[in-house]
């Protein structure tokens, strides 16, 4: 048996909701605080443990150990001895900072920067924890709320009466005659650099702006939403500019299944609920607004790409969920050769090709592999080695399989 049960750490962020992994993997919370992120993979901040019948093994000293066996020779050959992904479910009570991910130059340069300014890897200062880029994608479990990349320009002009003031007033008007993301790097550096007398007066003017364009009957329900978002982020973080951004950033709301790809360089902020994220093996986070933590202005503004435009939903291709037509896997397709995540069902055969890790969205499931069987209920995983070869699911329920992208051509990524 080629497949081992994980055993994974559990974040506890003061943002985390104490009851939001519990209702949907049955995550246990003995101490009813919050729980925020269950960590599925091999980052050295938070490595899983392969269950093996002689006793727990870190993932990642596993992988060193055996990385051909335990990744196969074309991830070996793409990524180097290290596992490209990593795997979390997320549960958010309170919003998150406004952020961006690096592309894989700037993280690059970036660690090889701080590093060379003698800024400890784990100092709280620090923008760059690793050399990798973090694109990524989330999947609602519940409804799910977010902020994700820049607003069309011309809703972000339609919201600016509510803030417009001072010199912010001329980049606005620059930015819509002359729409671009150089005009929009403009625009949104003179905001959020905005003098300290200034924003406060910018921030008491917003309050009584929203109040009455709260009270307006012919206010659509997208528009409400986002506005009392800016209500609620200006209460919790009074005098922080970044409570405008859901007048700047594309605020969604996605249904279970329903999931978002997010790019280096675009800005966004997760607000409410509980989804899957999987993303590049990364823990690079460069934070511009709405943070307690280390805030470098410059830095994100500098990683921001200012694309603007409303971002697609992706859904299942296959509709592995549904009846009738659905395929046994539905794979939500990114831009990205780091990973791929799928829904897949019940009495499919699968073969690994390479690494994955499998979550049991609902239970029990049953793996068989090699003559084997593993067991897995709701909200456990486990490590698929690349050399498991062919393995079949039996049980009920959904599997959430993470697994390396296909690579059709250099700089290509095509669907499995």
């Amino acid at each position: 048996m080629r497949i081992h049960r994980l055993d994974n750490q559990v974040m506890a962020y003061p943002w985390g909701s104490a009851d939001g992994l519990s209702k949907t993997l049955d995550i246990g919370n003995p101490g009813s605080g919050p729980r925020a992120e269950l960590w599925m993979g091999a980052h050295p901040r938070g490595a899983s443990e392969l269950l093996l019948p002689e006793g727990k093994r870190r993932l990642d000293q596993a992988i060193a150990s055996d990385p051909e066996g335990m990744l196969g020779a074309d991830c070996l050959a793409r990524f180097g001895a290290q596992l490209p992904f990593l795997f979390k479910a997320l549960s958010a009570e309170r919003p998150l900072s406004i952020q961006v991910h690096p592309d894989k130059g700037r993280a690059e340069r970036g660690f090889a920067r701080e590093n060379a300014n003698g800024i400890p890897v784990d100092a709280p200062t620090r923008n760059y924890r690793d050399p990798n880029h973090k694109p990524e994608v989330s999947v609602a479990l519940l409804p799910f709320e977010a902020l994700s990349g820049f607003r069309p320009i011309e809703e972000i002009i339609a919201f600016s009466p509510l803030y417009a003031s001072g010199g912010i007033v001329k980049n606005l008007e620059r930015l819509g005659s002359q729409p671009s993301r150089v005009e929009l790097s403009l625009f949104f550096y003179s905001l959020m650099s905005v003098g300290a007398e200034e924003k406060t007066k910018l921030l008491e003017d917003l309050l009584p702006k929203l109040t009455e364009a709260l009270g307006s009957e012919s206010l659509s329900a997208a528009d409400r939403s986002a506005l009392a978002w800016v209500s609620r982020l200006a209460e919790l973080w009074p005098g922080d500019i970044g409570a405008l951004m859901p007048l700047l950033l594309n605020h969604l709301v996605l249904e279970p299944g329903q999931g978002i790809y997010i790019a280096p360089g675009e800005p966004h902020a997760y607000l409410l609920g509980t989804c899957l994220e999987l993303m590049a093996n990364s823990d690079n986070v460069i934070r511009g607004a709405l943070s307690d933590k280390h805030i470098d202005m410059m830095e994100f503004i500098s990683a921001l790409s200012f694309s603007a435009g409303k971002p697609r939903l992706l859904e299942r291709a296959g509709a592995a969920a549904g009846a009738g037509a659905g395929a046994a896997e539905g794979v939500y397709n990114c831009p990205v050769e780091d990973f791929l995540l799928s829904a897949v069902r019940p009495g499919t055969a699968l073969a690994a090709t390479g690494p994955e890790i499998v979550l049991a969205g609902e239970g029990p499931l049953l793996l068989r592999n090699g003559g084997g069987t593993l067991e897995l209920r709701r909200g456990q995983s486990a490590f698929v080695r690349a050399d498991a070869g062919s393995y079949d699911i039996q049980g009920e329920g959904l599997l959430w399989r993470a697994r390396i992208g296909v690579v059709a051509a250099p700089g290509v990524v095509a669907p499995p």
